[in-house]
């Protein structure tokens, strides 16, 4: 895409052609104030911008319409397209209004009479950049903190790559056209990568498409694990149940380990079940309406027997228990008798009762000695031993009788006993005749309920959960390709590897050509660093950026260095960039004053770098010839130089400007005026 020409159109419908020579080297020489920076303004507005940033002056004043005519391809015969402006109503610092038509070779700028608004500005970014091989993309933001959604890079991403103003050229702190503007820096970029190919048109969606296809991924491993985990839930249930229904008599299969042939034994112990319970269900309640009524009398006849024989075996044994008691005494109270009988038989030695009757109660009845505190007389104690051995007397002769209460007491207890055992023995016959119908209600209930969870189980199964297994794997396999072939595709170290690859091509033709035009600090070579969007030249001491290299020469030196480089990459490797460059004041650094400006004229000095730096350019366009085209609006006029005076397209001095003079002078005054 080449700039073949510039038009203004007056309010009257007078139109002013710039035109320009695909291809080439085009030189806009002239004085100050003749509109030659305006040039890549319209430029700039023609290709879709919505700022209208036209100088006041006559330019605003006196035009309506801005147009450009572009040639889309590298082929002189090939289509064209037509982008018209409007200038937005008075007081407007913007507008979208655009015309935009397509045509052939022979198509060339249009009368005022022909424009009409029939676009705006996006439609036009949109279809000139689809036409120059910007694709449909999206770019997403890079860099840590980035905040920046995710956006397409279209005709005007391109465009800051192909303008340079007088403000820019000589900026040691800016390098791209309106890297300064909010978020254009990020943009720039995040851009650059893109059209330099080191990123693909399709990387952002191949990144949400990864996304996408992860979220798929998660899907079919969460289904199929709540799946699997469903059958395996599935398969202990019908293990269990094929164990319960052995256990209750529905199937003598048990160690079945294959669904199949469970879910086949369980179909086969319902239908079996099915075919003979109303058969056992009459049987056992036929059996225990007849019993009922006469289990019932017999069982509460013989509980309350066996009442009656524990309650009389408990009094006979609490008699027993009173005699054994009354004995345990008895033998306590003979001993302590014994005792005291044998302690008083010593009496038996002492004299005759009539002597120790005689004898004083004051004296002792063995020596006769006097006695302070008398003791218990003789006759007394004696008295006392005949008491004593009465009463053992007595005692004896009562176990004898006590034995034979206690031999009657046990001969009942054991009748009693006998009587207690029979009525328990029949009680627990009876229980075990109830029990034994119990047992028969429960196991046909428990057959029953077991039925019931077997049908309810087969019911809720499905056929196919192999099958749905098998489907959801399969599903899961080509979730986990599709992930494997998207990563394969965007290895972030391979974009990294591409990036580096392509900014090192650039930076070896950025040494060369800032060697041509005789820089400083070009050595040991020169390179674009991409994260700060500036130029870096290697040295001993370490990378020295633009920022810190002297004089406004070196400046504009690495800007034109750094554009004809990056334009030489895009064309030779067909990158969809426009295909022009336009520079506007590249040798402002060599005029001492305005009257040099006007004149053109350069000192020997810094005429040699002047040279040095248009001999660049020419040397890149006739090299790229005729894919490469390069516009130059500068006061610089180097007329001893044949090539330059061939590559002045037009020459403002004189009182020839952009505007002619006749449209102000003409009474085209502006509205309002």
């Amino acid at each position: 895409m080449q700039l073949l020409a510039l038009a203004l159109y007056a309010r009257d419908g007078r139109r002013r052609d710039v035109r320009f020579q695909p291809g080439q080297l085009n030189i806009v020489t002239g004085e100050s104030k003749t509109g030659k920076s305006a040039l890549l303004t319209i430029t700039e507005f023609c290709l879709g911008r919505d700022a209208y940033l036209i100088p006041a002056g006559p330019i605003a004043d006196h035009v309506a319409w801005y147009a450009s005519l572009w040639q889309l391809t590298d082929n002189p015969d090939g289509p064209r397209a037509f982008v018209a402006r409007p200038a937005p109503p008075k007081g407007r610092a913007s507008t979208q209004r655009a015309m935009l038509e397509f045509g052939g070779a022979a198509m060339d700028l249009l009368g005022h009479q022909e424009l009409a608004e029939n676009a705006d500005s996006d439609s036009v970014r949109r279809q000139l950049g689809r036409r120059i091989g910007i694709a449909e993309n999206v770019i997403e933001p890079r860099g840590p903190g980035v905040g920046q959604v995710p956006f397409e890079a279209h005709l005007g991403h391109a465009t800051w790559l192909c303008l340079q103003d007088q403000d820019e050229i000589a900026s040691r702190h800016l390098l791209f056209h309106r890297q300064g503007e909010n978020q254009i820096f990020q943009h720039l970029k995040d851009t650059i990568p893109y059209f330099l190919g080191a990123v693909p048109a399709d990387a952002a969606a191949k990144k949400a498409a990864l996304r996408d296809a992860n979220r798929a991924q998660r899907r079919a491993q969460a289904a199929l694990a709540a799946a699997e985990q469903e059958a395996a839930i599935a398969e202990a249930n019908l293990r269990g149940l094929l164990a319960e229904a052995h256990a209750a008599g529905l199937t003598d299969e048990h160690d079945l380990t294959e669904r199949a042939q469970i879910v086949t034994a369980l179909r086969a112990a319902v239908r079996d079940l099915q075919n003979n319970d109303g058969e056992s269900r009459a049987s056992l309640g036929d059996r225990a309406e007849e019993s009922a009524i006469k289990h019932q009398d017999r069982r509460r006849a013989l509980i309350r027997r066996r009442a009656e024989l524990r309650n009389q075996l408990w009094h006979v044994m609490d008699d027993r228990a009173l005699l054994l008691d009354r004995a345990e005494s008895e033998r306590d109270f003979v001993g302590a008798v014994e005792l005291h009988t044998g302690r008083l038989t010593s009496l038996e030695l002492l004299p005759a009762a009539s002597d120790v009757l005689t004898a004083s109660a004051s004296s002792c009845p063995v020596c006769g000695s006097q006695i302070e505190e008398p003791d218990p007389t003789a006759t007394a104690l004696a008295e006392r031993l005949q008491s004593l051995r009465s009463e053992l007397t007595s005692l004896e002769a009562a176990p004898e009788s006590r034995r034979e209460v206690l031999i009657v007491l046990e001969a009942e207890a054991d009748r009693l006993r006998q009587e207690l055992a029979a009525v328990e023995t029949a009680v627990v016959g009876l229980e075990a005749g109830d029990q034994a119908i119990r047992v028969a209600q429960d196991a046909a209930a428990s057959r029953n309920y077991t039925r019931g969870r077997i049908e309810a189980l087969l019911g809720v199964m499905t056929a196919g959960t192999g099958d749905s297994l098998e489907r959801l794997r399969r599903n899961l396999d080509t979730a986990n390709a599709r992930v494997t072939q998207l990563l394969a595709g965007l290895d972030p170290d391979v974009d990294r590897e591409q990036l580096l690859s392509r900014l090192n091509i650039v930076g070896r033709t950025m040494t060369d050509l800032a060697q041509r035009i005789g820089l400083e600090h070009v050595e040991d070579g020169v390179r674009l660093d991409l994260a700060n969007l500036t130029v870096v030249t290697d040295t001993s001491d370490g990378p020295l950026p633009l920022q810190r290299i002297g004089s406004a020469a070196n400046w504009i030196g690495y800007h034109l260095a750094t554009h004809l480089a990056l334009h030489k990459f895009f064309v030779e490797n067909d990158r969809p960039v426009p295909r022009f460059l336009m520079i506007d004041q590249p040798t402002q650094a060599f005029y001492p004053s305005d009257v040099a400006k006007n004149a053109g004229a350069i000192n020997d000095t810094d005429r040699e770098a002047v040279l040095a730096m248009f001999l660049v350019m020419r040397d890149v366009v006739d090299e790229l010839a005729p894919r490469m085209q390069i516009i130059v609006s500068d006061h610089a006029n180097l007329v001893d130089e044949k090539w330059f005076q061939r590559a002045v397209r037009h020459h403002w001095r004189g009182g020839i400007r952009l505007v002619p003079t006749d449209w102000i002078t003409a009474g085209n005054e502006p509205p309002g005026a």
